[in-house]
């Protein structure tokens, strides 16, 4: 570290200091040596001077001595135009970075490692610290970093053994309109006593400001006449700095416009005569040590140090005008051997994601954390979320810390997406290192995006509002059950029941398949023998399932002697198969394994298929029968693998629609661009019932409410408006809804249809719009199908 060069900047505009530890000896090398503090100020500036291609400008002291932008009676070199206050390009309100870096070089350049103080409150946000940072690479700074003012003068505090571990350290900093408040934890890391900083400095506004002491130093300097033309060069004499901060304050020749001098005297200005502090909002209660910093001097810093004091439970320390600056080499030097600065706490960032549970806060950058000043800060866990097809845009709300109001980013994609794609969000910061960087990634995309704080608009309502806004959840149709009832086992009118043919059918040799199947699919006041999920009723006796349990065991026998091609009773046809398919999930899972070797040996000869109609039972049986996740996977796999445009209304599409309405995890095997074939495929079922009798029009709208089930997968998928598969469905579904109502002179066979299908499609179109409230709409549709 001997031979490196370090520069602690503290560069505010009233008054810079740069401590340094090296000086330049007229005729030999730069020295390292000890600590060389260089003044600038008060009211430092930087000044243009050459002209044309020469010109250039340059700051610090040489800037203080300088005729240049004094007034006209310097002639063209006393322009107002040559000289620009530091504290402008501070503020940004000439922001020229080039100029900024011009201010820092005037007092030190080539330095290996710099820090420059950045004040606490709006003097000292992302912009201005991105502005500072900036000026430090342009002016050819290595190694530079910004740290809090507070920090620095407790960093000087340390340095002077003033403050011990575990102390609270309250760091009063005087400030442009009034003064700001730090506590500090001293806390040990590596064997090295460092500031840690929890959250943002308090702010007291008063008329003890250094805007309010210049004000009242630069009106005493014009007199009563004020500002003008005549008095100009009073208002921007070394004086009026010197006399705002309580300095020493000698008389001044000033060069009036006309050329001739005039002598400004203000030694007895005081400026303590005009200012109060609001002692009683300083709360320093719980602070073990209170270290005070101001620029000014004598009477004045007295003034401001007792009421201070008159607030704090100890005694105040009233740091030297040059802390700040020393206290930002140490930084430096601290830096240069990898030694803990500061801690700093990050600003909370917060975004919004979607749960199964709805919308919820996510914070980027969580409460409390704080990092090592130099450290680079990760979210520890990404945001998750999702990009809808169709979608060109993604929007973010976003929520930081002391902000006014949240705000809500739009990051475009450049193209419309063809398929959902997750993305993930971050953010990457580091302390008092500017803006933090907001990262999204989309993998799927192959890209990465950034998403931009100041680009974003206010949303002025509170943060839970717009959670709340969004949580308003989209409808999914609840799962259908096909009830099991009583009523189906016991005898009718017309023909006996379930429980009078267990009474012979299991102990006869030539089992009636065929009655035993039509009892099983009667539906009995709205309910079968056994319900689609495999129940069967509570009052069904055990001695009852015994015997309907032999019964089930001799159709698997019968069944699989025709799968193996051998005859005898039973086996040339497929009842005993009907009778199996329609005991639902309660069928012998060996059942299904068949079906679907069936499936898959489509095409070829096949025992279960002996004319095409035996198709329906196939697919429709495997639909009802599928129970396991395993066997749900296949047939999902079965059918999603075949070529969709060629489904028959009732066969593929029917077994997809029973899958989709019946099972929670069904819709989990689809992907965006299986959605995307069905609903062609939805909309072909549809399209091929428009001006005909609406007689293959059964699973159609099975298959449209079993897709917008997919809802379980991705929320926002179907919702009319945000998914635009959504309004091709819209736009089907108000076709057919046309097609019914016009066409009421028909039979009755079709008015007693269009009566059941039109209250089911407007139930429809409320689901794609997220605002379905019928909660048996799948069971409607299966009453209205008549299946």
């Amino acid at each position: 570290m001997i031979d490196r060069k370090l520069c602690g900047f503290d560069l505010n505009g009233w008054r810079d200091f740069v401590a340094k530890n090296w000086r330049s000896v007229p005729g030999e090398d730069e020295v390292i040596g000890p600590t060389d503090i260089v003044a600038s100020g008060p009211l430092s500036s930087i000044v243009r001077i050459g002209e044309n291609r020469l010109a250039g400008w340059i700051g610090g002291p040489q800037a203080d001595i300088a005729p240049h932008g004094r007034g006209g009676g310097w002639g063209d070199v006393g322009s107002e135009q040559r000289r620009i206050p530091v504290r402008s390009l501070l503020e940004m309100r000439d922001d020229g970075v080039e100029k900024l870096a011009q201010a820092l070089v005037g007092s030190a350049s080539g330095s290996a490692i710099t820090v420059v103080s950045i004040d606490e409150g709006p003097d000292g946000d992302e912009a201005a610290q991105e502005h500072l940072l900036e000026a430090l690479a342009r002016g050819k700074f290595r190694n530079g970093s910004l740290v809090w003012r507070p920090v620095l003068a407790a960093l000087f505090a340390i340095h002077r053994d003033q403050v011990s571990e575990g102390k609270l350290v309250g760091v009063i900093s005087h400030q442009r309109q009034g003064f700001s408040l730090q506590k500090l934890r001293i806390r040990s890391a590596r064997n090295v006593l460092a500031p840690e900083r929890r959250e943002a400095a308090a702010h007291i506004l008063c008329d003890a400001g250094y805007e309010s002491l210049f004000r009242g130093a630069r009106n005493a300097a014009v007199g009563a006449e004020g500002i003008s033309a005549r008095t100009v060069h009073r208002a921007i004499a070394s004086s009026v700095g010197k006399a705002g901060l309580g300095m020493d304050c000698y008389p001044e020749m000033l060069r009036m416009p006309n050329g001739d001098w005039e002598l400004l005297d203000l030694n007895k200005f005081d400026a303590s005569e005009a200012v109060s502090v609001p002692s009683s909002e300083l709360d320093l209660a719980e602070c073990d040590v209170v270290l005070f910093e101001t620029l000014c001097e004598g009477r004045l810093k007295e003034c401001l140090s007792d009421a201070m004091q008159r607030a704090a439970p100890v005694e105040v320390l009233s740091l030297p005008a040059t802390a700040v600056a020393e206290g930002a080499l140490e930084a430096a030097r601290r830096a240069g051997d990898g030694e803990p600065i500061f801690f700093d706490f990050l600003p909370r960032l917060s975004t919004i994601v979607f749960g199964s549970d709805g919308a919820k806060n996510f914070d980027l950058i969580r409460k409390e954390e704080t990092l090592e000043a130099g450290r680079t800060y990760r979210s520890p866990e990404a945001a998750s979320l999702a990009i809808s097809a169709g979608q060109e845009s993604v929007s973010v709300f976003l929520r930081k810390e002391k902000a006014p109001w949240p705000r809500k980013a739009s990051v475009s994609l450049g193209t419309p997406l063809k398929h959902q794609a997750a993305v993930s969000l971050w953010v990457e910061q580091k302390p008092a290192a500017g803006r933090a960087r907001i990262l999204m990634e989309a993998p799927d995309l192959g890209r990465n995006f950034a998403v931009d704080w100041d680009e974003a608009l206010e949303e002025e309502r509170p943060w839970s509002e717009i959670i709340e806004s969004l949580d308003t959840q989209v409808s999914i149709p609840k799962r259908l059950v096909l009830p099991c009832g009583m009523k189906a086992w016991h005898d009718s009118d017309r023909s006996v029941g379930m429980l009078t043919l267990l009474e012979s059918e299991p102990n006869r040799s030539r089992t009636d398949w065929a009655t035993l199947r039509q009892r099983l699919s009667q539906r009995r006041f709205g309910k079968y023998c056994i319900s689609s999920d495999g129940d069967v009723p509570p009052e069904i006796a055990a001695e009852t399932l015994e015997r309907f349990e032999i019964l089930t065991s001799k159709a698997l026998e019968v069944t699989e002697k025709r799968l193996r091609g051998e005859s005898g009773y039973g086996t040339e046809d497929n009842e005993a198969l009907k009778f199996l398919s329609w005991q639902f999930r309660r069928c012998p899972r060996d059942v299904a394994t068949w079906l679907m070797d069936c499936i898959e040996a489509s095409g070829r000869d096949h025992p279960f298929v002996k004319h095409q109609a035996s198709w329906v039972l196939v697919y429709q049986g495997l639909g009802r029968i599928v129970g396991s996740e395993e066997e749900e996977e296949r047939a999902m796999r079965l059918l999603l693998t075949s070529s969709i445009e060629d489904w028959v209304w009732n066969r593929q599409s029917a077994a997809m629609a029973f899958m989709l309405s019946r099972s929670d995890s069904a819709p989990s095997y689809l992907k965006r661009e299986d959605v995307e074939k069905l609903t062609k495929r939805t909309i072909a079922d549809f399209q091929r019932n428009i001006g005909g009798q609406y007689t293959m029009f059964n699973y159609a709208p099975f298959l449209l409410a079993g897709l917008v089930r997919w809802r379980l997968v991705d929320p926002t998928a179907l919702v009319i408006g945000a998914d635009p598969l959504a309004d091709d469905l819209l736009a089907i579904i108000e076709k057919t809804e046309r097609d019914l109502k016009a066409r009421r002179g028909s039979n009755m066979n079709f008015q007693r249809r269009r009566s059941k299908f039109l209250p089911i499609l407007q139930d429809l179109k409320s689901e794609l719009a997220g605002e379905g409230s019928n909660p048996d709409l799948l069971l409607d549709i299966y009453g209205a199908s008549g299946t």
